[in-house]
């Protein structure tokens, strides 16, 4: 245990009640509570619920840009990125005594752990509550834990490993090896989340047994011990059989309203409940229980309101969004798609903004040099600079209250169906049987296809897909889940050939610089610090 994640069981678990049995998981802050409340059926749900809270520090945030996203090969540095390039680069700052996220996110993640850890024991000593209530309020709050610890471990390595509530200061701690903390917590949590998880649950955001079986299949292809793909193959055969999930048959339905024209796409309430969902950290955006919502909605935006860019200038509006442009696509991203057959180039980034007239005021056709001729300013990808670059639709958000407030109504998806199709193809490649993965890329980029057109891999595709199966996977991820796949860990979970040769061959601001140590992040050095025994005690990962 350590002081810098020191959080006071009871009363700082962020633990909220008052469910209403809408679709919403409704949140009230609740504080000073008594022990023995957490044993009743509405403590229980509010200890739960408090784990659930603590999901909201990472997921949505721009903590998500800095540490999964940028320095990838998906993604670059965005003009606005300025002082955190290092993330982009791996520069020497990248080191353990950068504050925002590096150390917050070590603390949050163990504060999450903490809320659930407080709420496994409490609902696990009560004898008072139903056991079919017990059982799941348990399950969810464990797959909370996993999904913790599984951050910290692929994020850091060998962490600290505590599974009781932790009280008052405390100094010691030492580093748990990774096997040891799948062994003893996250694989046993999300078992015992597939045995007692309800199939289905009447408020959005609750853990689900598809959801706990999701998880599993992710942490089997990351810890990639002997049988893991296998198991991993079979947990993402029985999410997709289950018949609990289903494609959606649009791709952009999935994030984008009907098309109005305008190039933006247009947020509606159904998207937070659509069947392809498994998991999702629900936000709301009010400003006072949920005051920063869902921000990924500034962090992809380029800068469209820039003076020149388009003439008139355009002004800032809801539609367009916010341009914070933290980061970019990387051009090998923006060229994998086949654009004559495959929608998802399209429905992925916006190329076009118009004035309010309507006359075209910026466009990007997509080809190397851009025909100048017609109405608006275009740009071809001769052009495109940390300031001028299609933007990520996938997290535009028009439903807030004007063009610069921040908070986001939207909800962050974790997990949907296709990802677990693409999860099953990965296990079968990684595992040796990469004919296998075949169909499922196919059923997902059938999905995919423009009308009229066959997006199943062709002769070509074939080829590039014999020639090296892996790579074409990561390369169909990337086109399925742009924006939405936390990119880091999907190439660290690889190894540290394929992590360094992606970054070092479609990321130009990371290639000169990227090692192979980089692929875990640097331990805090307040966490160092502050325990008994400093760096011989709790020492640095290689390389820092």
């Amino acid at each position: 245990m350590m002081q810098t994640r020191t959080v006071l069981a009871l009363t700082a678990v962020a633990a909220l009640a008052g469910l209403a049995g809408c679709m919403d998981l409704e949140e009230h802050p609740i504080t000073g509570v008594a022990a023995d409340y957490y044993g009743t059926a509405a403590g229980a749900n509010a200890a739960t619920v408090g784990a659930y809270t603590r999901l909201k520090d990472f997921y949505g945030q721009e903590s998500e840009i800095l540490m999964t996203m940028v320095g990838t090969d998906s993604w670059e540095r965005g003009e606005q990125l300025l002082g955190n390039g290092f993330w982009n680069d791996y520069l020497a700052q990248l080191g353990p005594s950068v504050g925002d996220p590096l150390l917050n996110r070590w603390q949050t993640y163990y504060q999450g752990v903490n809320a659930a850890n407080t709420a496994i024991q409490a609902i696990g000593n009560s004898s008072a509550l139903d056991p079919s209530i017990k059982n799941v309020r348990l399950a969810e709050s464990r797959f909370i834990r996993a999904l913790m610890y599984f951050n910290l471990v692929r994020t850091w390595g060998a962490v600290e490993l505590d599974t009781l509530p932790t009280e008052g200061v405390v100094t010691t701690a030492s580093r748990t090896a990774p096997s040891e903390i799948y062994a003893k917590v996250i694989v046993p949590d999300l078992e015992f989340g597939i045995a007692n998880l309800p199939v289905k649950q009447s408020e959005i955001m609750r853990a689900t047994k598809g959801a706990a079986q999701t998880l599993l299949t992710e942490v089997y292809l990351t810890r990639a011990a002997a049988g893991d793909f296998d198991k991993a193959r079979d947990l993402a055969t029985a999410v997709i059989t289950s018949n609990t999930y289903k494609l959606n048959p649009s791709f952009r339905a999935l994030y984008c309203g009907p098309e109005n024209g305008n190039g933006a796409c247009d947020f509606v309430a159904s998207q937070k409940t659509d069947p392809e969902i498994i998991f999702s950290v629900q936000f709301i955006g009010d400003g006072a229980v949920d005051p920063f919502g869902n921000s990924l909605h500034l962090y992809y935006t380029m800068g469209y309101d820039g003076s020149g860019l388009a003439v008139p200038t355009l002004a800032r509006t809801r539609a367009y969004g916010r341009p914070f442009r933290r980061t970019r696509p990387t051009l090998h991203l923006l060229r994998l798609y086949n654009r004559t057959t495959d929608s998802r180039y399209e429905d992925t980034f916006q190329r076009l903004w118009r004035q309010p007239n309507g006359d075209t005021a910026i466009y990007f056709p997509g080809t190397p040099v851009a025909d100048k001729s017609g109405q608006g300013k275009k740009y071809g990808e001769n052009e495109y600079t940390s300031l001028l670059f299609p933007t990520l639709l996938k997290h535009l958000d028009q439903t807030r209250a004007d063009p610069n407030t921040f908070p986001g109504h939207r909800d962050r998806t974790i997990w949907r169906l296709a990802e677990v199709y693409l999860f099953r193809a990965e296990a079968n490649i990684r595992a040796g049987r990469p004919a296998e993965a075949i169909a499922d890329i196919n059923i997902v980029r059938a999905r995919a296809a423009k009308p009229g057109q066959v997006n199943t891999l062709g002769a070509a595709e074939l080829t590039a897909f014999n020639a090296d199966p892996l790579g074409f996977l990561l390369d169909e991820r990337e086109r399925e889940l742009a924006g939405e796949e936390f990119r880091w860990w999907v190439l660290a979970r690889q190894g540290p050939a394929v992590f360094l040769a992606r970054i070092k061959a479609f990321n130009a601001g990371a290639a000169p610089n990227v090692k192979e140590f980089h692929i875990l992040r640097p331990i805090p050095q307040t966490q160092i610090d502050r325990t008994e025994g400093g760096k011989d005690a709790f020492p640095q990962n290689p390389g820092y």
